[in-house]
Parts: structure tokens; C-alpha cells; sequence
């Protein structure tokens, strides 16, 4: 069966019909595709396998460990591909699989020099690289396009997949490119918005052509302290296009109320959220896979706010809408599931909880992988549950594995890989192993002041954890001081009423009180 490309140039359809294609008609070569988005290129990948499954040809994923030096990237590489026996590999994560301590020209020409090696397997080889690591590659590798037969260039941004937002024991970033790169990325982007738009070019060109990539980028990396002022300059320049209700919109509003949300200004992110939802469903229709992001989205704002049953009903919409218009076994369901058990969790329906996240973990385990980072997000969550009913021997090896994978695949200076230091402490603090879990906290807090600032809801939270294992061991004088600091920061950003400000007040005075009576 051949596949008749009727798409535009670069599309996802196109991209993935000459790549079908590609495979049918050789049983080995090499391809190379220039993306932009991490959602359009997961796309293209879910496409090429259902036509191959379709066709009979093994389709194969390979995604390289970050920040390793070159010749582990090269070994480790050539050892998975000499696994597979045939058919079409995807190989991902060019552009963060070299370490920074030696410099990217360096270990592109080891790569060079191991590319006899690399291309010998009788495989189709696809090799996803960001515009930024292409452009190096070009400079160190004059004769890089000799290798590569098709070289494509994916031009489609899908910005509507489930957005990056703050709760980590509920729904998963996908946060995993490089800052600096991202923050590049951005900036060139606005600076051509800009040039453009003195030009006179139209405005939904505009949104879809600059802004909305830039907000993809930033988005990417989550809400970084070093993002936040342009977050804010998005939101005006979006404000001042005259753009009608589309999904473009639509998604550009829900990526800055994301940005809001991790930042915990809640009450600027909900109006975002419902006027995307709005967008959406009359756009795309009530039972669209994007609506049904939406309502996850919002679910999340009212779930974080402890209003349930508003967040539940969002979250059984959700899911049903990607049951029926997905599958069963899609990763956008994965994400539904693992919701919804956050939610029962958060409520101390444990035994409602515990099917969904083993569910969900299970298609992130066969859809993405055992190391993928959306498969530690599972692991960390079913770990909580266990540790919530006191199962503590059970939780221990899932939150190890879950830290050891974030370390390895989006760094150990992660902002996820603070949550899980954060609630590997959490767990020995609860088995009374107060000298394992300092250290661990001690990292999670430094990691989030660096990465997310010093007034953040969750460096708040690092604080308040830290003044809890001291005032357990007794040592109020030490506890006073980050009870204090932690309470400032909630008050600042989530409100005096806040439940996690109300929760954090109490533990302050408790242990002001103790003092207070050891002085007597």
C-alpha cells in the first residue's frame, strides 16, 4: 500500500507519508528532519508507526540519555542498534545528549568520525535534530548532508497537546529541552515578530509564524524565574493583535496561563483557561482531543485549589473524550488516568487511586518507554499513594527508580528532579531516617531557589518540608526561621487563604509554641 501525499510541504502528514514511504521502498538508509516542536514531532512518529504496523514493518524508538560524554553517546547508540534486526528506528534527543563540560564542536567530530560505524546496521535510521544543533553540526561537518537521504524539515507547530503546568503529582510537562537554547529560541523568534510586524504582516501570521513558537519554547523549558518577564511582555503583545477566536488563540492563552499557574498566580490563570476552553469547544468541537486538554488544564487549576468536585467533572470529560477519540492505550490517556487517581488521592480515595496509576503507568511503560520521564512521573505518583496508606517498602524502589531516570534524562539541577529528592526525604522523614532525609532536602531546595526563584510556591514548600524534619528531631530554633521564610513567600503568591498558607501558618505557630514554652 502506498501512501499519496496530498499535504502541504512540511506538514505532519507530509512528513510522515515521505518517511512511510522512505522505508517502504529501501530496507536501509539514513533520514534527517529539522524540527521545532516536540508535539508535531511526536506526532509524526505516532503516524509512521500505525502506517508501518499497517504495512509490516518493525518501527523501533530510540532516545539518547542527556549529558553524556561523546564516546558513551556513540557506544551506547551503536549497542541499541546493533539490537534491532530490522525495519525503521527514530532515534531523538540529538541536541541534549552531549555533555556541556566538553564543547559541542568536540564531540560532533567524535560523532563524525564513528559515522561508518553508526550507519552500518541494515536499518532505516531517522534522526531528529533542532534547528540550533543542525546549524553547529553543519559548521563542524561540511559534507553532513551526504549522509542524510531525504532531509526534511518539519514546519507544522502543534501547540495544542496536554501544556506543560505546575502540579507534578498530577499531570506531566513535558519539560525536557535545553534553557539556554529555549530562551534563543524565544528571543531570535520576538525580535523577527517585531521586524515582521512593522512590515505589515498580517496578524494571525503573526501569532502562528513567531509568537506562538516563542511561547512553545518557553514553554518547553516550564516557568523559570528568568521567564517571567516575558511571560508578561506575551500576554501584551497578544492583546494588542487582532486575532479572532481560532485554535491558535486558543493555545497561545492556555501556554500563559500554564506559565501563571507554575508561577501559583492562580486567579491570572483561570481566565485563560476558560476562554481557551471556550475557544476549543467552539472551534473544534465538545469531544476534541484538544477540548479535552482544556478541561484538563482548568481540572488542574480547581483540583490545586482543593475545589473537587468542579476539577472532577472536568476530569471524567477529559478522559472519556480521549478514551473514545484516541484509545485506550494512548499516552494523551495515560495523562487523563494519572489525573484523575491525583485527584482521588488528594482526597484519600487511595483505593480508587491505585488501579488508575497503575493503569496509567503501564501505557506509559509500553507507549514511551521504562526510562521516559513521563514514566518517572507515574512512578513518583504511585509512590505517593503508597506512602500516603504508610506501604513505605513498597514506595521506596519506585521513588529511587523515578529520581534515577530524571536524573539521567532531564538533569539533576531539573526542577523535577528537586520533586523527587523532595519526596524521597519526605518518605525517610516518615520512617524517622531524619539523617537521610536532610541532605535530600537540603538539594531539593537549593535546586528549586536556582531554577524557580526564591519567591516560589514550591521553593516555599522545600522550606516548609526542611522546618519539618527539624522541629521532629526537636530543633525548633533552626525550624522558626524557614517556617517564617516559607509563610512570606505563600502569603506573597498564593494568598493569605490558601490552604497550602493556611497549612504552612499552623506549623508555624506550633512551633513558635514549643518554643515559647521551652523558655518558660
Amino acid at each position: 500500500m502506498e501512501l499519496i501525499n496530498l499535504s502541504e510541504t512540511g506538514s505532519i502528514k507530509d512528513i510522515s507519508d515521505r518517511l512511510v514511504l522512505w522505508a517502504q521502498r529501501s530496507p536501509k538508509g539514513l533520514a534527517r528532519i529539522e524540527f521545532a516542536s516536540d508535539v508535531s514531532q511526536q506526532r509524526v512518529i505516532s503516524k509512521m508507526r500505525s502506517h508501518l504496523e499497517i504495512l509490516g514493518i518493525a518501527f523501533h524508538e530510540i532516545s539518547l540519555l542527556r549529558q553524556q560524554d561523546p564516546e558513551t553517546v556513540v557506544v551506547k547508540l551503536l549497542a541499541e542498534l546493533n539490537q534491532i534486526p530490522t525495519g525503521v528506528v527514530s532515534i531523538t534527543g540529538f541536541a541534549t545528549a552531549f555533555t556541556n563540560k566538553i564543547p559541542l564542536e568536540e564531540s560532533l567530530r567524535i560523532l563524525n568520525f564513528n559515522r561508518e560505524r553508526l550507519v552500518a546496521p541494515t536499518l532505516n535510521q531517522i534522526w531528529w535534530m533542532t534547528p540550533s544543533f543542525l546549524q553547529t553540526s553543519v559548521h563542524v561537518m561540511p559534507d553532513l548532508n551526504r549522509w542524510f537521504s531525504p532531509r526534511l524539515q518539519l514546519t507544522e507547530l502543534v501547540l495544542l497537546e496536554p501544556a506543560p503546568l505546575a502540579s507534578e503529582l498530577i499531570l506531566n510537562r513535558g519539560v525536557y529541552a535545553n534553557f539556554d537554547d529555549a530562551h534563543r529560541r524565544a528571543h531570535n523568534l520576538l525580535q523577527r515578530f517585531e521586524e515582521s510586524r512593522k512590515a505589515g504582516t498580517p496578524d494571525r501570521e503573526l501569532l502562528i509564524t513567531y509568537l506562538l513558537p516563542a511561547l512553545e519554547a518557553l514553554a518547553e523549558v516550564g516557568a523559570q524565574k528568568e521567564l517571567q518577564d516575558l511571560t508578561m511582555q506575551f500576554e501584551g503583545l497578544l492583546g494588542q493583535l487582532k486575532v479572532v477566536n481560532s485554535p491558535e488563540l486558543a493555545a497561545s492563552l492556555a501556554r500563559i496561563a500554564n506559565l501563571y499557574f507554575d508561577q501559583g498566580r492562580y486567579s491570572e490563570a483561570e481566565p485563560l483557561y476558560l476562554r481557551s476552553l471556550h475557544i476549543n469547544q467552539q472551534q473544534l468541537g465538545a469531544d476534541h482531543p484538544d477540548t479535552a486538554t482544556s478541561l484538563s488544564n482548568l481540572a488542574l487549576l480547581y483540583s490545586s485549589q482543593e475545589r473537587y468536585s468542579e476539577a472532577k467533572s472536568l476530569y471524567l470529560r477529559s478522559l472519556y473524550i480521549n478514551q473514545q477519540q484516541l484509545g485506550a492505550d494512548h499516552s494523551s490517556t495515560a495523562t487523563s488516568l494519572n489525573n484523575l487517581a491525583g485527584l482521588y488521592r488528594s482526597q484519600g480515595r487511595y483505593s480508587e487511586a491505585e488501579p488508575l496509576y497503575l493503569r496509567s503507568l503501564q501505557i506509559r511503560e509500553q507507549q514511551l518507554g521504562a526510562d521516559h520521564p513521563s514514566t518517572a512521573q507515574s512512578l513518583n505518583n504511585l509512590a505517593e499513594l503508597y506512602k500516603s496508606q504508610g506501604r513505605y517498602s513498597e514506595a521506596e524502589p519506585l521513588y529511587l527508580r523515578s529520581l534515577q531516570i530524571r536524573e539521567q534524562q532531564i538533569g539533576a539541577e531539573h526542577p523535577y528532579t528537586a520533586t523527587s529528592l523532595n519526596n524521597l526525604a519526605g518518605l525517610y522523614k516518615s520512617q524517622g531516617r531524619y539523617s537521610e532525609a536532610e541532605p535530600l532536602y537540603l538539594r531539593s531546595l537549593q535546586i528549586r531557589e536556582q531554577q524557580q526563584g526564591a519567591v516560589h510556591p514550591d521553593t516555599a514548600t522545600s522550606l516548609n518540608n526542611l522546618a519539618g524534619l527539624y522541629y521532629s528531631q526537636g530543633r525548633y530554633s533552626e525550624a522558626e526561621p524557614l517556617y517564617s521564610q516559607a509563610l512570606q513567600i505563600l502569603e506573597k503568591t498564593l494568598g493569605k487563604d490558601h490552604p497550602k498558607t493556611i497549612a504552612t501558618r499552623d506549623n508555624y505557630a506550633q512551633c513558635l509554641k514549643q518554643i515559647a514554652s521551652l523558655s518558660k
